[in-house]
């Protein structure tokens, strides 16, 4: 295998360089390493309640050199596809405040709309805001959602995600989702284009299978399931997996790509 082909590496942010609000063991010097190697990076996420600053701000906070121009998330990713897809139609926007001033420019309406993007409310998921989208899409709404994690961490412990909403709002109303995250191939297709790379340049890392993985299979590109976060050995068997697409951590990423001796801690 020429691992030296690649320049470029699209790296998940939960899960496979942070738990918990803390880096994981490793996570700012093997970055610093593919830096100094010259590796153009990209930084993706899932996440709807934080933007690129945000999530630049929180990387630096625990360690790991990052820059806004170098996050993808799945709310750039949405709001390209919104651009391309509706122009000028209008959408219903159900998103945390804190994301509402990104949709500024779109055509909203709270009466009849075309489509209904759903994000990461969190306690926002009440029983009338669930009913009022469920009845928009009975009417014919498009849903567009960032992604459908079922699950996440935070503070500890594990909570419901917004895809176990979006999960219930598809069967209720017959209607199938639209994604714009992972795993979901716009995302990563903006990251390599961004890098100005080829699909055989870039390689994935990440933690989770179902979306991780799956999204680098989708964008056609290479990729490395790293054992932290949501991983279960399972995952290897039950998905196929070669241990030759496998490192334990985040800290092992270097000496996998034959760049040196893997780092200690």
């Amino acid at each position: 295998m020429n691992r030296k082909k690649y320049k470029g590496v699209i790296i998940d942010v939960d899960g496979t360089l942070v738990l918990h609000g803390k880096a994981l063991p490793g996570a700012g010097e093997a970055i610093d390493i593919l830096r100094s190697a010259g590796y153009q990076l990209r930084f993706v996420s899932n996440t709807t309640s934080r933007n690129a600053t945000q999530l630049a701000e929180i990387l630096t906070h625990c360690g790991i050199r990052a820059s806004e121009t170098e996050i993808q998330t799945s709310v750039s990713a949405c709001l390209y596809y919104l651009q391309t897809k509706y122009g000028e139609n209008k959408g219903f926007i159900a998103v945390p405040d804190a994301l509402q001033p990104c949709f500024g420019h779109i055509a909203q309406t709270a009466e009849q709309p075309d489509y209904v993007v759903l994000g990461d409310l969190d306690d926002g998921f009440q029983y009338d805001i669930l009913n009022r989208i469920f009845n928009f899409l009975r009417d014919g709404a498009q849903l567009v959602v960032f992604h459908k994690n079922l699950w996440y961490f935070r503070d500890g412990n594990t909570w419901l995600d917004s895809g176990a909403f979006t999960q219930a709002l598809e069967l209720a109303s017959g209607t199938q989702a639209i994604v714009t995250g992972k795993p979901s191939p716009v995302m990563f297709h903006s990251a390599v284009a961004s890098m100005g790379l080829t699909n055989e340049q870039v390689l994935v890392v990440g933690d989770d299978v179902t979306t991780d993985i799956a999204g680098a299979q989708n964008a056609g590109l290479a990729s490395l399931l790293v054992g932290s976060g949501k991983f279960k050995p399972i995952d290897l068997t039950l998905h196929l997996i070669s241990k030759k697409n496998f490192i334990p951590g985040i800290i092992n990423l270097p000496e996998w790509l034959q760049l040196k001796k893997a780092v200690s801690i």
